[in-house]
């Protein structure tokens, strides 16, 4: 059994994903999921929260027992050869095979693009802590030039007192 982390309803991609349909294999935020459970291919569809321990992703057709072997893009779901001609006679489909090609790229070009816009953040976090840096070293210096100046103004003054005072005396 999988463990639900936080999920985002993958209708909408804008909701939390509260509840998980076990026939879709899909989280649903609450608007999606009662616009789910009122279409007819769905009504009898099983909801549960997602909170709730999910169970694993399903390999084969519950109806059919084959494995899945085709994505049906109009109904967003996996299909196997039986279901084809039954329930998505006529609509768009992929070969499965083909589907996770198209994914695994899709992920890795986004994988890179993330990589390589952390990578320049990364460089760029480097830069300003390195001129951060010699700014900090630029104040000490400029703190303890000013101290020695100061050390050396009062030093001359205590040394114009006590000659002054000696001459008095």
């Amino acid at each position: 059994m999988a463990q639900a982390a936080s999920k985002t309803c993958e209708i909408c991609v804008s909701a939390s994903g509260s509840y998980y349909c076990l026939d879709c294999e899909q989280y649903y935020c609450e608007n999606c999921k009662i616009l789910h459970s009122r279409q007819k291919l769905s009504t009898n569809h099983e909801f549960k929260n997602a909170s709730a321990s999910i169970p694993e992703v399903k390999s084969k057709c519950v109806d059919h027992n084959e494995a899945f072997s085709f994505d049906c893009i109009d109904c967003d779901v996996l299909v196997c050869g039986c279901c084809v001609t039954e329930k998505h006679n006529g609509h768009k489909l992929s070969q499965l095979k083909d589907t996770i090609s198209q994914l695994k790229t899709k992920i890795e070009n986004e994988f890179l693009t993330k990589f390589i816009e952390t990578s320049g953040n990364v460089s760029k976090l480097k830069q300003s802590l390195s001129s951060f840096n010699g700014q900090v070293e630029t104040a000490i210096k400029s703190i303890t030039e000013e101290g020695n100046k100061i050390k050396s103004m009062v030093d001359q003054y205590t040394a114009n007192k006590i000659a002054s005072l000696q001459e008095q005396a």
